[in-house]
């Protein structure tokens, strides 16, 4: 049953990004930050995603954790939220988002890329998502915003301006942000830490940290 019809006074208001974090940087928080302050949220949690046993990402489970709560540990507006983890396989984000409802009343905001967005059809009961969370688009500023006309009619029924709603609904609504575009990605600092001299890797790893 969707929960989108109904009407709170001073929820809860939490805001999740979910990722492989293989590692977290800029790209990831300083986007996620500035979508959070555009909604009135102060804090970001940070959802390591469950991986499948064949899919290797070259760090472990725990080091994944360990970087995250590194994050945390330097921005007090960053907290970890780890419940994927440990629920059963196959992972799924409406999966999570039930069992994050099931685990507390407080008003969902899950972040996702536009990227994400424009594939969000493909998600396993992708529809049921809403019933759970509003979705925050966070929209690159040099990009342009261009989903495929079956996710644009979709967004005509559930997007809103009103970024207010997020604080008076429990679900339902999708609200699109736009945030800077951070020039470094995962792959990126993967590589040349992994041949870099190891002073070269604190400096590197300064330079992103979150």
């Amino acid at each position: 049953m969707s929960l989108s019809g109904a009407s709170r006074a001073n929820p809860t208001v939490k805001a999740i990004l979910g990722g492989t974090f293989n590692p977290p940087h800029k790209g990831h928080i300083g986007a996620a930050l500035k979508a959070a302050d555009e909604i009135g949220v102060n804090h970001v949690h940070l959802m390591p995603c469950k991986l499948a046993p064949h899919k290797s990402v070259g760090v472990s489970e725990s080091h994944r954790v360990k970087m995250i709560e590194l994050c945390a540990q330097n921005n007090d507006r960053l907290i970890p939220e780890l419940i994927e983890l440990t629920l059963p396989s196959p992972s799924y984000t409406v999966k999570t988002l039930r069992a994050l409802k099931e685990k507390s009343d407080d008003t969902i905001c899950f972040f996702i890329g536009a990227d994400s967005l424009y594939n969000l059809n493909k998600w396993y009961e992708w529809e049921d998502l809403l019933d759970y969370c509003h979705l925050v688009v966070m929209r690159r500023d040099d990009e342009k915003f261009s989903p495929s006309p079956a996710i644009q009619a979709w967004l005509d029924c559930h997007v809103t301006n009103d970024k207010n709603v997020i604080h008076a609904k429990p679900a339902g609504h999708v609200v699109l942000t736009n945030t800077p575009l951070f020039s470094v990605s995962s792959t990126e600092i993967r590589d040349v830490l992994a041949s870099a001299a190891t002073s070269e890797k604190v400096g590197y790893a300064k330079q992103f940290k979150c």
